[in-house]
């Protein structure tokens, strides 16, 4: 790959990653809100990290097809990046919170609690970090 081309890419890759950096301003002032709005801060944290794993894989020059599952975008992007692979495995399991509490249903299971929330929050600002440090 070219310096050029491999410029695009990180350049791709970053705007992926500065999407995802505006879901976790979400999520924290969701967190903010008085009572916090636990539903949408999921939504968000879940986003983010779509939108950080995507970034990782476009900047690996690595495909993906149009999918919303963590568990399939970490398999993807764990082997490409051993050294953030226990937290893309954290991430796994806030694939349902893309919908879960997003539209009503007949069970109305409760969002994740706040210390959930604040946990997937610490999880995503690192790996935003490696991306942007």
């Amino acid at each position: 790959m070219s310096d050029t081309d491999r410029k695009a890419v990180l350049e791709e890759a970053e705007r992926w990653w500065a999407v995802a950096a505006e879901d976790l301003r979400v999520v924290r002032a969701c967190l903010a809100m008085e009572p916090p709005s636990l539903g949408n801060a999921a939504y968000h944290c879940q986003q983010a990290a779509e939108k950080t794993m995507k970034g990782l894989l476009i900047a690996a020059g690595a495909g993906f097809r149009k999918v919303h599952d963590l568990d399939e975008l970490a398999s993807a992007a764990t082997p490409l990046y051993p050294v953030l692979a226990a937290d893309l495995d954290r991430c796994r399991p806030f694939t349902v919170w893309a919908t879960e509490y997003r539209y009503p249903s007949e069970d109305d299971s409760p969002p994740p609690s706040e210390d959930e929330i604040f946990e997937a929050l610490d999880i995503l600002q690192r790996l935003q970090a490696t991306m942007t440090g």
